[in-house]
């Protein structure tokens, strides 16, 4: 992993050193990690976020939103770019080294003679810690994995759910039908708690409103017939949506038009005001998600990691780069569903530059290379050779895949000016 800070940090292999999974699913274990720590999850005012995709870009403008309303605001992500540090963040700010040290002694105590939490629980337990050190007003808390037996899931009374679009993705942790994933995701729907849910399938969207009616949860759901995009090019968006007229979204791609629905119908349901609501999209970040970095040559940064996320990605670049070609830079975990995305992306690619993150789940470079037959398709051993390629074929360069090796890769081309 790269950071951005001394690599003789060593707090951070209490979290590093900690497999994904250490026990059984289930609550059990967070909740007495967080008992030892003195519940501080239970004075934090939530906006508790669940979904397959989008979830993230929805956390970010809402964010945005109760920020632009005055309220000192939490934020609380996965996965990170460039490092932990970035999943905590407090008013656009993230938590310093310092303060991370400091949170992780008191964690690392609390876990002593537990079951060992996972990393995420890890994680969890000390963004908790600290946005209630912090006295947030709200925490917009997204989601790791599901939402049922999300280490996120031990807040008690949410002051809004939110359910982003549900596709198939974990389906071997979640369910391999989208009314199993939509179950484990409206786990998050608590009894009373106002509750919102982004457009979906007919499957899915079924299973979140018996469980909204069942926990009394009041749900509010995007009408996505009332969306319209205005206008759109590589600078920004403008969108109208259920009364909402002509609003700058920062974001680009008609998905995040339609995540910004959802948003929207969120804001309404925390009772932010109009100015607030526009404010939170023309200023929301939400870096390496359809994110723009360069116009001459285009150069497009995207985490789509599934079917879904790459049919999202394709639409973009076919709406905003009609009839162009892309060098196309490919890296992706081997359990993630590669050649639906490689047949969503292989039409826009003049070729592809096949990498191999890191990670014992990365899919092998030469793997992923051998399975492209309708252009050109080449491995590189660096992100630093990757560039260089990009750089010597010219034209538009699209790279996308997973977030363990995008984040690292805008890094390398912030630090490269050349590429500005």
């Amino acid at each position: 992993m790269c950071y951005t800070v001394p690599m003789d940090e060593d707090f951070l292999q209490f979290y590093s050193d900690t497999p994904k999974y250490t026990h059984e699913p289930g609550l059990a274990v967070m909740e007495a990690l967080c008992a030892r720590l003195g519940d501080p999850q239970k004075s934090l005012r939530c906006v508790h976020i669940a979904g397959t995709n989008g979830k993230g870009s929805c956390a970010a403008m809402v964010s945005a939103m109760l920020r632009a309303a005055g309220f000192h605001t939490g934020l609380y992500t996965s996965p990170d770019l460039t490092g932990p540090w970035e999943r905590m963040r407090v008013c656009g700010v993230n938590i310093t080294i310092h303060d991370f040290a400091r949170i992780t002694e008191r964690v690392k105590a609390a876990c002593g003679g537990l079951d060992e939490p996972s990393y995420f629980e890890k994680m969890t337990a000390a963004a908790f810690l600290y946005f209630a050190e912090q006295r947030c007003d709200y925490v917009v808390l997204e989601t790791g994995l599901g939402g049922r037996l999300d280490a996120t899931n031990v807040i008690e009374t949410p002051a809004l759910s939110v359910i982003m679009p549900i596709g198939l993705d974990h389906t071997a942790v979640l369910g391999n039908t989208l009314a199993a994933i939509a179950g484990e995701k409206a786990g998050i729907l608590k009894p009373g708690c106002p509750a919102v849910a982004a457009a979906q399938p007919d499957e899915a969207l079924q299973v979140l409103r018996d469980r909204a009616k069942a926990v009394g949860a009041p749900l509010h759901e995007v009408d996505i017939t009332k969306l319209s995009i205005l206008s759109r090019s590589p600078a920004g968006q403008r969108i109208s949506y259920a009364g909402l007229e002509d609003m700058v979204l920062s974001l680009l791609g008609h998905h995040q038009a339609e995540n910004a629905c959802a948003a929207i119908e969120a804001g309404r349901a925390l009772g932010l005001d109009e100015a607030a609501i526009r404010a939170g999209l023309a200023t929301a970040q939400w870096p390496c998600r359809f994110e723009l970095i360069g116009l001459d040559p285009p150069f497009i940064l995207d985490g789509a990691h599934n079917g879904h996320g790459a049919a999202a990605l394709a639409a973009g670049l076919r709406e905003y780069f009609p009839d162009t070609r892309f060098t196309m830079v490919m890296g992706v975990m081997a359990d993630k569903p590669w050649r639906e995305m490689l047949r969503l992306m292989e039409p826009l690619a003049a070729r592809f530059i096949c990498i191999a993150p890191e990670g014992p789940r990365a899919l092998p470079a030469s793997e992923l290379a051998a399975a492209i037959k309708t252009v050109p398709a080449e491995t590189a051993d660096t992100l630093d050779q990757a560039l260089e390629k990009c750089r010597a074929y010219g034209g538009p360069i699209c790279a996308f895949g997973s977030l363990y090796y995008i984040g690292h890769l805008r890094r390398l081309i912030e630090e490269d000016k050349t590429w500005h």
